[in-house]
C-alpha cells in the first residue's frame, strides 16, 4: 500500500468521511421570467441573497428584470414584498408587467439619506424574520453610493445566514457590489437605446428598443463566471 494510501486510510479511520468530496447541491430557484437570463443562470437562488447593480440614472433593465420576477412569483399565488428605500417603485408599470399587486407589499420609506437606508433594511430584517414571502426585493438603486458603502459587512453576512434557512429569495437592487462575497448571485446590467424617428427633430424621436445587457459576476451554483455575458431585448408598447 503506498503511503498516501496509508495516510488516508488513517485519517479516515480517525475522521469518517473527513476526505470524502460532496457535490454541492443545486439551489432551487425562481424563473426571472426573462429565457435569456434564464437559460445562463438557472434562475434566482431561494434562500440565497441575490444583488442585481447598475449605475444611478442610467437605463439598465434592473427594474425590468424584478418586475419580471415578481411577474412569474406572484402569478404562481406566492407573496412578494418590495422595500422601497427612495420611493422609487411604479404600481402602474408593475401592473402592466403582469405583478399581480394583490400579493404584493410595498414598504415605502418616509426618510431620505442614510436613515432611509437604516430604514429599509429594518423594513427588510422584519419581513425575514416574518417569513411567508417568496420573494423580497430591496430596492437601494437610487441610494448614493457613498451611503451604501457605510453599511457593514456583518450586516450582509447576517442576512446572508438568515436566508440560508428559509424559501426566500432576497433580491437587492444597488449601484454596485457591496455584500461582495455573502451574495449567492451577482448581475451587474447595463443597456442601450434604439431610436426611431428624424435626428435632426430630437423631440419627435421615440425609443423604438433597449437592448440590455447582464454581465454574471458571481453564482454559486457554477464557478465564477466573471466574463460571462447575455443580453435581451425590450420594445416599448407604442413601438
Amino acid at each position: 500500500m503506498s503511503s498516501v494510501a496509508v495516510i488516508r486510510a488513517q485519517v479516515e479511520r480517525r475522521l469518517p468521511g473527513a476526505l470524502t468530496v460532496y457535490e454541492r447541491q443545486t439551489p432551487e430557484v425562481f424563473p426571472s421570467g426573462i429565457a435569456s437570463i434564464d437559460s445562463e443562470i438557472g434562475g434566482i437562488p431561494k434562500g440565497a441573497l441575490t444583488q442585481v447593480c447598475a449605475p444611478v440614472g442610467n437605463t439598465s433593465g434592473r427594474t425590468t428584470l424584478l418586475l419580471s420576477l415578481l411577474a412569474q412569483v406572484t402569478g404562481k399565488d406566492q407573496y412578494c414584498a418590495v422595500v422601497d428605500a427612495n420611493d422609487c417603485f411604479d404600481p402602474e408599470s408593475a401592473a402592466a408587467g403582469g405583478v399581480c399587486l394583490s400579493r404584493l407589499l410595498w414598504v415605502r420609506c418616509s426618510d431620505r439619506g442614510m436613515k432611509s437606508v437604516e430604514q429599509a433594511f429594518k423594513a427588510a430584517d422584519i419581513l425575514i424574520q416574518n417569513g411567508g414571502f417568496g420573494v423580497i426585493a430591496l430596492d437601494l438603486g437610487s441610494v448614493d453610493e457613498k451611503l451604501i458603502r457605510k453599511i457593514p459587512l456583518t450586516t450582509w453576512f447576517r442576512f446572508t445566514r438568515v436566508m440560508e434557512a428559509l424559501p426566500t429569495a432576497l433580491v437587492i437592487l444597488l449601484t454596485h457590489s457591496a455584500a461582495q462575497s455573502c451574495a449567492a448571485l451577482t448581475l451587474n446590467m447595463g443597456a442601450s437605446v434604439e431610436w426611431s424617428g428624424s435626428e435632426s427633430a430630437s423631440h419627435a424621436r421615440l425609443i423604438s428598443s433597449v437592448q440590455f445587457e447582464l454581465a454574471i459576476g458571481r453564482t454559486s451554483s457554477k464557478k465564477p463566471a466573471q466574463s460571462a455575458r447575455t443580453n435581451f431585448t425590450v420594445r416599448p408598447q407604442w413601438a
